[in-house]
């Protein structure tokens, strides 16, 4: 009976309004897209300074942070840095940056320090 029903129905309306509705479905999709696509086109989460950097026995590692903008706001005070690095020894460590953001949830950086002795001159 439903089914009746509701078949009578979309013979009854007119077909401009359906064009109209098609219409405005379409133009709302899309300036839903456009819109996500502005607020977010300068979206970053990027390494400061180098991927990889090469260290002494003994010198002294600073931490130089990631930068994190999600929705066209800062948030790098956010990023988790996972790791850590000796310089009292040679080896290769990595550092694992990750934020907790809805727009980079699953996204991690890496980098990676070497630690080695000091060639003579």
């Amino acid at each position: 009976m439903e089914k009746r029903k509701l078949q009578k129905l979309v013979k009854k309306t007119n077909k401009k309004t359906l064009i109209l509705a098609i219409l405005f479905l379409l133009f709302g999709i899309g300036g839903g897209i456009g819109t996500v696509w502005y607020i977010t086109k300068n979206d970053t989460f990027t390494l400061n300074g180098d991927s990889e950097i090469v260290l002494n026995v003994g010198d002294t590692y600073i931490e130089q942070n990631a930068v994190a903008i999600a929705f066209g706001k800062d948030i790098s005070n956010g990023v988790q840095i996972e790791g850590e690095v000796d310089t009292t020894k040679e080896g290769e460590f990595v550092l694992e940056y990750s934020v907790d953001s809805l727009r980079f949830k699953g996204y991690v950086l890496y980098r990676h320090v070497i630690v080695r002795e000091a060639e003579n001159e």
